[in-house]
């Protein structure tokens, strides 16, 4: 019976999360401002930009004052949606500007979210400046002689010059430097499972939240997207869901229910239904 790759496992394993000494620098209380003009609608709006800073040093502190206030969120987000229509705010504007504003409740619950997490990244790299750099396995991508660290690979000298390339063209680059890529085959351990392909599909999606926690936490709006190098190989496991045999049952029953879970099928081939097939059928 077929068993998953030691050496793939190895490079593919999230690390455990180690009590961590390392404090967070406590980000400073944003000034208090006059806004709407409306003393109680200021208030809230700065209550709830303490809390989604994510700092667990204020956030008890925002919760209390929050219950202090007199104001209901909705007549809150309605004063401050009114504001912003008639200071010329356009409509995607006056949607972003009160997103989450009738529901404080659920804006603590995602700072104590976040907190965690950006503790979590603390416990498994030091600090948020190591998290943005190299993890073994990227490094292992760029030790390949097909890495391709060239945004405009493949582009012609005109679409260079004009900085842009249509949809089908960019369709056409994605799969010829996929094919060139191979999957980065000649330097990563191959996938021998199903359960190994799918470790590797939770490593990357672990890495790009670390990554986008930890970018926040330094001062980005959004933490980086993944590099071109690691959509390419995910394009690659893609493949091989669909190719690579169920080793039992139980793997089949558990890659499913992963599938369904990540909602991969949505970008897939008829929604996936090659790899549910692969994964019902007969177990070699």
């Amino acid at each position: 019976m077929r068993t998953d790759n030691i050496k793939h496992k190895a490079l593919f394993t999230i690390p455990t999360a180690q009590n961590s000494t390392t404090l967070a620098n406590i980000k400073l209380l944003p000034a208090q401002r006059k806004i709407t003009g409306h003393k109680q609608t200021d208030a809230y709006l700065w209550v709830l930009e303490v809390i989604r800073l994510n700092e667990p040093a204020h956030l008890d502190a925002a919760e209390e004052a929050l219950q202090k206030l007199t104001i209901k969120p909705k007549d809150a987000e309605k004063r401050y949606r009114d504001w912003l229509i008639m200071n010329g705010a356009d409509p995607f504007q006056v949607a972003f500007g009160t997103i989450g504003m009738d529901n404080p409740t659920r804006a603590i619950e995602s700072a104590r979210e976040n907190i965690k997490k950006a503790a979590d990244v603390r416990a498994t790299f030091g600090n948020y400046e190591t998290a943005m750099e190299d993890v073994e396995a990227e490094r292992v991508i760029k030790s390949s002689t097909r890495f391709i660290d060239d945004y405009y690979w493949g582009w012609t000298a005109a679409e260079k010059k004009t900085q842009s390339v249509n949809g089908s063209r960019s369709n056409e680059i994605d799969d010829q430097r996929r094919s060139w890529v191979a999957g980065y085959r000649d330097v990563l351990p191959e996938p021998h499972t199903l359960s190994d392909v799918v470790r590797e599909f939770i490593y990357w999606d672990w890495l790009y939240g670390v990554r986008q926690t930890a970018g926040k936490e330094i001062g980005y709006e959004f933490g980086p997207d993944q590099h071109e190098s690691v959509n390419d190989r995910e394009r690659y496991l893609d493949e091989l869901l669909t190719t690579i045999r169920p080793a039992n049952r139980a793997e089949a029953v558990e890659v499913c229910r992963w599938f369904l879970e990540s909602g991969k099928g949505e970008y897939l081939k008829d929604e996936g239904a090659d790899v549910i097939l692969n994964l019902v059928g007969e177990c070699e």
